[in-house]
Formats: structure tokens, C-alpha cells, sequence
């Protein structure tokens, strides 16, 4: 063994229990809302095998796009214009013990144009979208993407990100 990894192997270590207890109980209030978790033995396509993974092993298209792994077109229509990314966060307090959720514009820009969004989806005033993981989980609001094109909702730290 290296000096090097003799050295970081504790570090390593307590990495990887931290991410496993994060992960379960990010997981455990989901239980409530019968969100579905797919089996471990979920197969990936060999072509997506060299992209940038999250803890909980799946695709983060986020940081593929940041770190220039992908560059998508912004539009299928050539010359149309595209929007550049809006940086700010919007926090949804969340009742109870979970942290607060944060939705980040500039991942989501990044990818689409606002009007994906606005105003059909999201009304673009504080407050007037009475988002609860029940209407997600139907299909409205995050649930539109999320769970079908865009990353799992049992990957719960992902939104529930800001300590109360």
C-alpha cells in the first residue's frame, strides 16, 4: 500500500459512512409518501459509464455540463437566441425536521429557457406556489422533470439542502 492511501484511507473511509448515513436517512422520510426505490441491480447503459456519478451512483448531468463532459445544444431551431443562465436560489421552508429545500436557477437555465417554467408550472411571485412533495410526486411542479428526466426525488439531500 502506498504511503499516500495508507494515509487517506481513514479519511476515505469515514467519507464513505458518512455518505451511506446520509443516504439512509435522506431515504427514510420519503417512506411516507411511497416514493419508489429502484432495485441495486438498476443497469446503465454502457455509453454513460464514464460520467460524472452522485453518491447515490447516478448520472449528475449538472456537473457533466459544468465540467464540459456534454455541451447540449440550446435549441434544436438554428439561430434562434438563447438565454444565458440566471444565478440565484429560491428557498422553500419546509415544516418539520427536514432541512429547507433550494432550488438553484443556474443548473436548471443552464438547460432550459424560463419559459419551460414560467408561468404554466411556477407563478413567479413568492409564495404562490403551494409546493408539497405529494403534488411533486403526482406530477406537478418538480415532479414534472424530477423522477422522470432529471435526477430521482428519493435523492432527498439534493433539494433538502439548507440546514434549519
Amino acid at each position: 500500500m502506498s504511503r499516500l492511501l495508507r494515509i487517506l484511507w481513514p479519511v476515505l473511509l469515514v467519507g464513505a459512512v458518512a455518505i451511506a448515513a446520509c443516504t439512509a436517512r435522506a431515504v427514510e422520510p420519503v417512506a411516507q409518501f411511497n416514493v419508489p426505490i429502484p432495485p441495486d441491480t438498476e443497469e446503465h447503459p454502457i455509453a454513460i459509464e464514464f460520467m460524472p456519478k452522485t453518491a447515490l451512483g447516478y448520472v449528475d448531468w449538472v456537473q457533466a455540463l459544468q465540467g464540459g463532459t456534454i455541451t447540449p445544444f440550446g435549441s434544436i431551431n438554428e439561430g434562434e437566441i438563447e438565454m444565458q443562465p440566471i444565478d440565484f436560489d429560491v428557498v422553500f421552508e419546509v415544516k418539520g425536521d427536514l432541512p429547507d429545500v433550494v432550488y438553484p436557477h443556474k443548473p436548471h437555465t443552464e438547460w432550459l429557457d424560463c419559459r419551460n417554467c414560467h408561468p404554466d408550472i411556477f407563478k413567479m411571485q413568492q409564495g404562490s406556489n403551494p409546493v408539497t412533495m405529494a403534488k411533486i410526486l403526482e406530477g406537478e411542479y418538480c415532479g414534472r422533470c424530477h423522477g422522470k428526466v432529471a435526477f430521482p426525488l428519493y435523492d432527498c439531500a439534493r433539494c433538502h439542502s439548507k440546514p434549519k
